[in-house]
């Protein structure tokens, strides 16, 4: 497994990427706050939920095992903010 140490900085840019991934699959206006649950809005589907790991993980440099995964971890900005950039 790899890790990454982060500035809150680096942090800040992690998290937004992971926010522009969201938003850069939706066409018009999406409201997108950081408490919004993403799987109930259907901002994330099951089809792309593995690209969202993928996106976490590229925004974080930190590899995440798919064996292990918590899906509390992933409804909202704020939780994958705190699982993965904290």
């Amino acid at each position: 497994m790899s890790v990454t140490i982060e500035t809150a900085g680096n942090t800040r840019a992690g998290i937004d990427q992971v926010r522009d991934w969201i938003l850069g699959r939706h066409e018009g206006p999406v409201e997108l706050a950081h408490d919004t649950n993403i799987i109930e809005n259907r901002l994330v589907d099951s089809l792309s939920f593995v690209e969202l790991v993928y996106a976490i993980e590229g925004a974080s440099g930190t590899e995440i095992d798919f064996d292990a995964i918590d899906i509390e971890d992933f409804q909202s900005l704020a939780t994958i903010e705190k699982a993965f950039f904290a």
